[in-house]
């Protein structure tokens, strides 16, 4: 009763006749495929018998008979189908044989490997991309077999005319990656969104179509790029060594660097020679005009060229020359010979400007004052009045003597009058001469060559440099003391009203007693003798060399400490927020 089973090589389909060739090992089948694994049964006796076919295994695997009768010395064939539509995995079959006569049993184990055999990864490294006419830009593909079977890869595109793919057709083992180049070269003027797929499919099965796309959106190299220049549309130059600026901005997409170069005369330059700008941002460039004396007085024009990336960008400018005529050279010779003096008289009035409300306001207390001073002198008067009116039946003789008071007070108050009208014209004398006496030394200095009162604004740059910490200091000392002058009125205002009226008497008192100074008739003379005495000294120990020296060694600190106490001066007067805090 004995028999064999031995199994075949995977096939396709069967037809009437089928060419068996033994398969000894395990099987590899590829998912959601329909195969054929045919087994050849063999009846070694010399008798006839048949066999019962049994297959343990799913439902998507089985046999084409259940029993099979075999002559003697006879072999026969018969068939195991298998549909592995979404089947995965590995799986072990049982197939036993047992034959009628006798009733043995032969047993054999079918191993089966059910994978994805053709399937491929394929990915670009980018989904989407902003690229510039006239750029070739280069993407990675990258290609991977993840099935178990060695592929012939072959790739197709689905793109314009300027995207290509290098080496499109290869070869992959399981489980190997490959990388090739997708390459796109634009024209410079294409514009628009692209859609680039690349696909592949194995072994001609078009169900299994593998791909990656990539939305390319391009602009034209020109609107990439693009610069925009602003400038003066027209220069107008006096034959003078002139220098103006252009402004550049990237309003393209993507960043430039631009080389500059300039179309025009040799008398006009431009700098820098290359720009590099990111969109939105903003350079400068410098136009540098020189225009010789022997040139003609017409219109040059000039242009303005950035490049980048092979696209140009210009702007045009008309640099137009003109003679000045006679009386303007004249206007500004004379303003540049005399400017400093002009600076001088310019500081001169902002200071009189500065301080001549305080000068008014000075004036307007002396008024006030002199008021109070004739009411309260008036009611004295109608008091003593009243008093000699009830005296005078008892006082007859003194009565003549109260006149001769009267007509002395009469004839003091009269003084009075005078005193405060000189003092009013003393105080406005006092800042003629002072305005006087620093436009003499300049002259003096000046015409004895001790200085050059051209050189001034360098003389107080330099004292200004050389002593700028002490000015600076000294500055803030004298706002420190401003400021604790205030604090100090404000804390007395707050004090007793007998104390208001004492400082208000001591205050009358002084300035009686300043009236009385100011009024000396000798104060002036001798003012203007000791002044002279100086000048002379100075001049005669040869002192305006070392006068002049400091001065051009300290220029810098006079100057500063000037704009400080000006800036200072103009805060109090003009800024009124300020000046209500710190009168309350």
């Amino acid at each position: 009763y004995d028999y064999s089973l031995e199994q075949g090589k995977v096939i396709d389909e069967a037809d009437e006749s089928i060419g068996f060739l033994q398969h000894d090992n395990s099987y590899l089948l590829c998912k959601d495929e329909q195969k054929i694994i045919p087994i050849l049964i063999t009846n070694n006796e010399k008798f006839e018998n048949r066999y019962k076919l049994i297959l343990d295994a799913p439902e998507w695997a089985a046999l084409n008979v259940n029993n099979i009768r075999l002559n003697a010395k006879k072999s026969g064939i018969f068939l195991t189908n298998f549909d592995t539509t979404n089947v995965e995995g590995e799986f072990d079959f049982k197939l036993n044989t047992v034959s009628e006569l006798g009733k043995v049993q032969r047993k054999k184990n079918i191993k089966v490997d059910v994978g994805e055999c053709y399937a491929l990864e394929l990915e670009l490294e980018k989904e989407k991309d902003v690229v510039c006419g006239g750029e070739i830009i280069n993407y990675d593909v990258t290609i991977k077999n993840a099935g178990t079977l060695r592929q012939n890869v072959k790739l197709e595109l689905d793109a314009p005319d300027w995207a290509s793919i290098e080496n499109a057709s290869f070869y992959l083992s399981s489980e190997q990656e490959k990388t090739v180049t997708l390459n796109a070269n634009l024209p410079d003027d294409v514009s628009g969104s692209f859609l680039v797929e690349v696909s592949t499919v194995p072994d001609n099965k078009p169900e299994l179509k593998f791909s990656d796309k990539i939305e390319i959106d391009t602009i034209p190299k020109l609107a990439c790029y693009i610069a925009d220049i602003s400038t003066k549309t027209s220069v107008t130059n006096f034959y003078n060594h002139d220098l103006f600026f252009a402004k550049v901005r990237n309003d393209g997409r993507k960043e430039a660097i631009y080389n500059v170069s300039l179309e025009g005369p040799s008398w006009v330059s431009i700098s820098p020679g290359t720009l590099e700008l990111n969109p939105g941002q903003t350079g400068n460039l410098n136009l540098d005009v020189n225009p010789g004396a022997d040139l003609e007085p017409d219109t040059y024009g000039i242009k303005i060229n950035l490049e980048s990336n092979s696209a140009v960008y210009s702007k045009n400018v008309d640099i137009v020359l003109k003679k000045e005529s006679e009386f303007v050279k004249k206007v500004k010779a004379t303003v540049t010979f005399y400017q400093y003096y002009i600076y001088l008289l310019i500081l001169l009035v902002v200071l009189a400007v500065i301080f001549i409300n305080q000068l008014k306001g000075a004036r307007d207390k002396i008024k006030k004052r002199h008021e109070k001073y004739k009411v309260k002198k008036e009611k004295l008067m109608a008091l003593k009045l009243a008093r000699k009116e009830k005296e005078k039946e008892k006082k007859k003789e003194k009565e003549l003597e109260r006149q001769r008071e009267k007509q002395i007070r009469e004839k003091e108050t009269k003084k009075a009058k005078k005193r405060i009208k000189k003092l009013k014209i003393s105080l406005n004398r006092i800042w003629i001469y002072i305005l006087f006496i620093i436009a003499a030394i300049i002259f003096i200095g000046h015409q004895n060559r001790l200085f050059n009162a051209k050189y001034l604004p360098i003389y107080i740059r330099n004292l200004f440099v050389g002593y700028l910490y002490y000015i600076l200091i000294g500055v803030g000392i004298v706002v420190a003391l401003f400021l604790l002058v205030l604090l100090y009125n404000f804390i007395s205002k707050k004090g007793k009203k007998k104390k208001v009226k004492k400082a208000e008497k001591k205050a009358e008192k002084k300035a009686k007693t300043r009236r009385k100074r100011y009024n000396i008739p000798y104060y002036q003379i001798l003012f203007i003798l000791l002044f002279g005495i100086v000048i002379y000294s100075i001049s005669f120990f040869g002192l305006f060399e070392n006068i002049k020296n400091f001065f051009v060694l300290y220029q810098y600190y006079f100057a500063l400490g000037i704009i400080i106490l000006v800036a200072i001066i103009f805060l109090i007067r003009f800024y009124k927020p300020l000046f209500k805090f710190l009168r309350e």
